[in-house]
């Protein structure tokens, strides 16, 4: 089976033997017998159904698919990217409701207090504030596993199965990426929007579900142009922007194999060396940059598993790690280390770069040595963030799979769960920040009519639990660790884990299925 975005996915020739997802019940034969009634019938019709409707709203933990989860040389980038999806969540919530918190620790913050907390000291703030970190772990993984097929065909000298397999992947990466957000936001726009009617601070919705349908298909068609610039998210969730950049970093590797994929492989190996040197040095690539470092450390680790004795430059130092155990332990949690420094770099959408990393301890001989390639930018479009992060993504990644204990932990049930809904839980996590966790910020008084234009919509909820004699949780303490704020984030994330499985089987494994029966569809025109 092909893996894809670190989870498997159904073969070109659509041979998937793993079960139905989705499919909860089969009916069973219709009954002939004259004394069935069309009554009987109906009432076990209906009967099915909310069996049906149960089980499919059922919680994973309730389920036998609990005790199913993949194993392989692949899946600790499942528990990984899992991981890194739940860090987004946080973060989302945390710098929604704490602003500037991605700043240095020290910086004074609106409102007079400083970040001193815990939340913001190094390594220690990723869970807070790690969310452009875990993007970049995503590029990263998308870049080991989206080409494992294509290398390995190479591997084994079969050209035309190779050519076969990009012009497949071409076709598929885009519905894989796309169909769940157009299938997910079509369902926020018109369903929650109009037809249940709940109030939300974003996306504003248009007056009536015609106009917000067309506005809809406009949307759609805009965020569809992939290499558009300015914002690439759509205008219903935020968040989507990574998506886009999913699709490019996946053209770029698909448009390098086919180009050197008659290149011996030596050559190839050390030409995707230098460009992501190239990418990540200079220019302001580092997006892109990801993509490369996990398909040069995917192909990598095939040549070494398939005991290929191809000498590459830096031959004599694998030779020696590989015989001393001690010191490459050493050097990787080293390694891990630095990328998880590099991984807690502060930042800002609003200030410099000079701003933000020109008084910060460490960061601040760190920014001189940054290539003059990634300048501050537009507002909304920071670029100097993103080079320590490439470099902490990879490093991370580099020593998650070869430190055991690191890499057991990604292997967990529970690292194993995040990982098979991490990609409905990245696209509902935003739309449900502002349909449930708003609602619970106003309530408990995290948010107030000071901080935010919503008060207008949410004004009648302001301290409504807050004020009652059986609230017990204040709102003072370290930024990011107030007592009512944990709170509040500990009643979101449980919701949007079981809305994120519900996404899960409504519109992530539906694509898997659409765009391979599509893929069948068009091979039939040749």
């Amino acid at each position: 089976m092909a893996v894809e975005n670190g989870r498997p996915v159904v073969m070109e020739d659509g041979n998937d033997k793993r079960p139905e997802p989705g499919l909860l019940t089969q009916e069973k034969p219709f009954n002939q017998s004259p004394s069935l009634s069309l009554t009987n019938l109906r009432h076990m019709n209906a009967s099915m159904f909310f069996a049906a409707l149960i089980e499919f709203l059922k919680p994973e933990f309730m389920t036998k698919r609990r005790n199913t989860y993949r194993t392989g040389p692949t899946a600790f980038l499942d528990g990984l990217r899992g991981v890194a999806a739940f860090i987004v969540c946080i973060m989302h919530l945390t710098v929604y409701t704490h602003t500037d918190m991605e700043l240095c620790y020290g910086t004074v913050l609106p409102g007079g207090k400083a970040n001193t907390g815990i939340a913001a000291l190094p390594i220690l703030r990723i869970p807070f504030t790690g969310g452009h970190f875990s993007v970049m772990v995503f590029f990263v993984i998308s870049g080991y596993v989206v080409p494992r097929r294509l290398i390995s065909l190479l591997h084994e000298g079969r050209k035309d199965d190779f050519v076969e397999a990009v012009n497949s992947a071409l076709f598929r990466r885009v519905g894989r990426l796309y169909f769940p957000v157009m299938m997910s936001t079509l369902f926020l726009a018109l369903v929650m929007g109009h037809i249940i009617g709940l109030d939300v601070p974003f996306p504003h919705y248009k007056s009536n579900i015609i106009h917000e349908a067309y506005n809809w298909v406009q949307d759609m068609s805009m965020f569809l142009n992939f290499f558009r610039t300015g914002p690439l998210f759509t205008w219903y969730n935020f968040h989507t922007w990574t998506l886009p950049v999913e699709l490019r970093g996946s053209i770029f590797l698909f448009i390098f194999l086919f180009a050197f994929h008659q290149v011996r492989t030596r050559s190839r190996v050390l030409i995707m060396a230098l460009f992501t040197l190239h990418l990540a040095v200079g220019t302001p690539g580092a997006w892109y940059a990801c993509f490369f470092a996990g398909m040069l450390t995917s192909e990598l680790d095939m040549l070494a598993a398939e005991g290929d004795l191809i000498k590459m430059p830096w031959h004599r130092i694998t030779v020696f790690l590989r015989k001393n155990k001690v010191i490459t332990q050493i050097i990787l949690h080293v390694l891990l280390f630095i990328g998880l420094y590099f991984g807690s770099q502060p930042s800002s959408d609003s200030r410099t770069r000079a701003q933000v990393l020109g008084d910060c301890p460490g960061w601040k001989t760190l920014n001189y040595i940054m290539p003059n390639a990634y300048k501050d930018g537009p507002p909304g479009h920071v670029q100097y963030r993103w080079f320590y992060f490439f470099w902490g993504a990879w490093f991370t990644v580099l020593a998650a799979k070869e430190i055991d204990w690191v890499r057991s932990i990604f292997e967990t049930k529970t690292a194993q769960y995040l990982g098979r809904h991490s990609f409905a839980l990245y696209l509902i996590h935003g739309p449900m920040i502002g349909i449930y966790s708003e609602r619970l910020f106003y309530l408990t008084g995290v948010k107030d009519s000071v901080n935010q234009e919503s008060f207008v919509k949410f004004g009648h909820l302001q301290d409504k639990w807050k004020n009652l004699s059986w609230w017990p949780f204040p709102d003072g303490g370290p930024p990011g660790l107030e007592p009512n704020f944990l709170v509040c984030v500990a009643l979101s994330l449980p919701v949007f884990l079981y809305i994120a499985e519900i996404g899960t089987k409504c519109f992530d494994e539906p694509s898997i299925k659409m765009t391979n029966w599509l893929w069948k569809k068009v091979k039939t025109l040749r």
